[in-house]
């Protein structure tokens, strides 16, 4: 299992528990946009290449531009746009836990 994955393994996981663990309150709506699927199936084919490695990934980019019409650049983007959103979200459900 990659790191990003594991990554967002446990800040899901520590989402859903942070409502049961707080006495019935519910979660933040912060912490809720992190919950919502946002991995549609270009974005999961360029992350799982990205994790095998930078030549890797340009090679899938150049062997399958004509179908998915997709730059180098527009799936480094992709992959910067969804660990920001990442990033967000850990800290949401650590200003969410340290209010708590």
């Amino acid at each position: 299992m990659n790191s990003l994955r594991l990554f967002a393994l446990t800040v899901a996981g520590a989402a859903l528990a942070f409502p049961f663990a707080s006495g019935a309150a519910p979660a933040e709506p912060a912490v809720v946009a992190c919950l919502a699927p946002s991995q549609g199936l270009v974005y999961r084919r360029v992350s799982d290449e990205a994790a095998r490695g930078l030549p890797v990934l340009i090679s899938f980019v150049n062997r399958t531009q004509p179908i998915y019409q997709l730059r180098l650049v527009d799936a480094v983007a992709l992959l910067d746009a969804e660990r920001a959103r990442l990033s967000e979200c850990v800290t949401a459900s650590a200003g969410a836990l340290s209010n708590f």
